[in-house]
Formats: C-alpha cells, sequence, structure tokens
C-alpha cells in the first residue's frame, strides 16, 4: 500500500507540473507576442512564438501525462505510458518545426533589412522572461527528476533553451540599441532558430529509443544485478534480465534460479522480496520475475535448510488490489 501512496503523489506531482506548464508557456507567450508586434522586433517575436509552441507542447504533455496515469485495462494490459512518450515525440518535432521558422524570417529578413521600431519595452520584457524561464524550468526539472516523467524532463529542457536564447535576444537589443547595427536583431534571431532546432533532436532521440524499447541506463542495469547478486545464496542464479521504460515507468523482468526442493509458497515468497526491493530501489518500476528451479548438484541438507531459514525470514510485501474484478 505504501508503494500505490508513492504512485499517487508522483501522479499528481506530474499532473500539477504540467498544468504549471502550461499556465507559464500562456502568460510568457501572451506578453511577448505583444511587445513584438508593437517593437516590430523579430527576435522578441521569434522568442513568442517560442512560447506559443510551448502551449501547444505543454498541453500535449498535460493531456498526454494524464492518459498514461489510466491504470491498464483489457485492451492495454500493459497500461499507457507509451502515450507520455508519444506526447514527448510530438513536442520535439513541433520545437524543430518552431525553430526552423524563425531561421528562415531571420534570413527573410536579413535581406530586407527590416529593422525593429522600438528595443527599449522589448529589453525589459525579455530581462524578465530570462528570469522566469529560468525559475519555470527549474521547478519542472525537479519535479520531472523526482517523478522519473520524460515528458516533464522534456518541457524543462525546452524551458531552459528559453532561458540561453531569451539572454542572447537581450545581449542582441540592448548591443543594437548602443550601436544601431541593423544585422543584429535578425541575425540573433537566426542563431536563435538554429539553437532551438538542434536542442530538439536530443528529445526526439530518447523518445524514440522509449518507443523501440531501448534498455534502461547501464548504471541503472547494474544497480539491479548489485541487488539480486545480495540475495545469494537464497538466489542460485539469474538470467534473462530485460528492461525497458514506458513514459515514467520503468519496467524489469528477469529469471530467477532457486534450489528445485524449496515449496511454491517459499520461492513465491523468495521471488516477491525480490521485485518488491528493485521496484523500491528504482522508484516508479514495474517488475516481473520467472521462477526456474537449479540443476545443479545439492550443496547438502544443512545448507538447504539454513537458506530456507532465511527465505521463510523475508519480509512478504502486501498486496494491492488489483483495480480490476
Amino acid at each position: 500500500m505504501a508503494d500505490a501512496r508513492c504512485k499517487e503523489e508522483r501522479d499528481r506531482k506530474r499532473i500539477g507540473t504540467a498544468r504549471f506548464s502550461v499556465g507559464s508557456a500562456a502568460t510568457l507567450a501572451a506578453t511577448k507576442l505583444f511587445v513584438g508586434v508593437a517593437s516590430g522586433s523579430l527576435s522578441v517575436l521569434s522568442s513568442a512564438f517560442d512560447n506559443l509552441a510551448d502551449i501547444l507542447m505543454s498541453g500535449v504533455n498535460y493531456l498526454s501525462i494524464r492518459k498514461s496515469m489510466e491504470p491498464a485495462d483489457s485492451s492495454h494490459p500493459y497500461g499507457h505510458g507509451k502515450v507520455e512518450t508519444l506526447g514527448t515525440v510530438f513536442m520535439s518535432v513541433v520545437v524543430a518545426l518552431t525553430g526552423i521558422w524563425i531561421v528562415w524570417e531571420g534570413i527573410r529578413r536579413l535581406r530586407a533589412g527590416i529593422v525593429p521600431r522600438s528595443v527599449d519595452t522589448g529589453l525589459v520584457v525579455m530581462a524578465l522572461s530570462v528570469v522566469a524561464s529560468w525559475y519555470i524550468s527549474e521547478r519542472i526539472r525537479k519535479a520531472g527528476e523526482e517523478t522519473g516523467s520524460p515528458a516533464l524532463a522534456a518541457d524543462s529542457l525546452h524551458f531552459r533553451t528559453d532561458v540561453w536564447s531569451g539572454g542572447g535576444i537581450l545581449v542582441s537589443l540592448l548591443a543594437y540599441r548602443v550601436t544601431g547595427w541593423q544585422w543584429l536583431d535578425p541575425g540573433v534571431a537566426t542563431v536563435v532558430g538554429g539553437y532551438i532546432v538542434t536542442a530538439a533532436f536530443p528529445i526526439f532521440r530518447e523518445a524514440l529509443d522509449d518507443l523501440m524499447d531501448r534498455s534502461l541506463p547501464h548504471d541503472t542495469v547494474e544497480k539491479i544485478r548489485r541487488i539480486i547478486d545480495s540475495h545469494r545464496p537464497l538466489v542460485v542464479d539469474y538470467h534473462a534480465l530485460r528492461t525497458r521504460r514506458s513514459g515514467s515507468e520503468k519496467h524489469v523482468d528477469f529469471h530467477v534460479v532457486i534450489c528445485g526442493q524449496y515449496l511454491l509458497e517459499d520461492a513465491h515468497r523468495l521471488a516477491d522480496h525480490l521485485e518488491r526491493e528493485v521496484s523500491q530501489a528504482l522508484g516508479s518500476a514495474h517488475v516481473v520475475t520467472h521462477i526456474d528451479p537449479c540443476d545443479l548438484e545439492c550443496p547438502g541438507k544443512d545448507q538447504c535448510e539454513r537458506v530456507l531459514s532465511e527465505i521463510r525470514n523475508l519480509e512478504v510485501p502486501e498486496k494491492e488490489p488489483s483495480p480490476h474484478p
């Protein structure tokens, strides 16, 4: 039941942070769009369009997280975690397309010699935007790390790009105000657009890896191995260890070899204990074990009885109620 409560708390944090992301993106976009149109600054407008994309992405993020939180059903026995990953793929594509548009518009304005009409308001807005984007990014990043949500991690990374791109825009507006160089505003906007495109690729690649059921990071797999090895000689051996991620949830399965003389109840107790320990070590994880009987020569009655005594003293995890009748 404790595991269920922890999952509930993580889900509440995920959905609450997703709502916060949507509201923050909408506020930033509306402010920058108004100032960008009024001042004629492409760099401010490019930042506004980036935040407009944020609204769409954060909205998709929110909906995908809500869907991924739905329990498994007869049509989706493994749950809906992949919906969150699909939302991350969509976000990365939108980010890339936004960056491409900014690059194209920056080049067009460079050729046409279009310059901002006023920069003073833009300077104030961009300065406030950089500070706000940093705060938003940090809040979403921490929630993503605590809940293991790839969608929130992607959202945080995109808001972090706003910090760097906004800082560059702020410097370019300040330099234009001092020097009057006409190429600064569209030139910096073009660089910002290129940066946004490149920032989208790692997000897309990671989401694609999750869709292809790539194994969890090496350090995580090694942690699982150490947990299993720490239960020897209760566990004789193990094999066929597989790991993958589905949205914010990790999936682990492996075969565990134990003495063939144990009762089914004892074997089941050991398997349940291993599953719970691995799950707790990884956070949000679904762990499944398959029990195989040992085909090695028995080490002797005394050894078997000692090991069996240890197994019967293992803590038995509480069973969570099934979501289906």
